[in-house]
């Protein structure tokens, strides 16, 4: 399981982040110690062969934050977030790619936090869907700049 914990006070200063990492705090659960189960003090909520399946997407980017295996670019963005044994919340902003995605059997709207896709990532080409999701993300990030 990926050890490396990813810093919530800096990906927080990043407006991009802001809405994904109340989600993700709302359900964080702290631990009563932290260890291998519990990295930085929260419980783990991405189960560990979520978390392998999520390391070989995108093995560079792994951040463990609030519990959760979540993916961040370089500049910090978050654009993926591993949820239980299956579920990996994807950022694809609203326009034609979201369209796309939701159109489709493989991906649905994220419960409020818009602009965001649900897939399971065990049912779908996991890589090309974390690729997508990064450019996409750096995409509107850039344009809000």
């Amino acid at each position: 399981m990926a050890q490396q914990l990813g810093d919530p006070d800096a990906l927080g200063r990043i407006a991009a982040n802001r809405d994904v990492l109340e989600r993700i705090v709302a359900g964080a659960i702290r631990a009563r110690k932290p260890d291998a189960w519990n990295p930085g003090g929260w419980v783990m909520r991405t189960h560990p062969d979520m978390t392998e399946l999520i390391e070989g997407a995108a093995p560079d980017d792994v951040r463990i934050v609030y519990g959760m295996t979540v993916l961040a670019d370089p500049a910090g963005r978050i654009y993926a977030v591993g949820y239980g044994m299956s579920i990996i919340w994807l950022r694809v902003p609203s326009g034609p790619a979201y369209d796309d995605a939701v159109a489709g059997d493989e991906a649905s709207a994220v419960e409020d936090l818009p602009g965001w896709v649900g897939v399971d990532g065990w049912r779908v080409d996991l890589a090309s869907w974390v690729r997508a999701s990064a450019a996409l993300t750096r995409d509107l990030v850039a344009a809000d700049a």
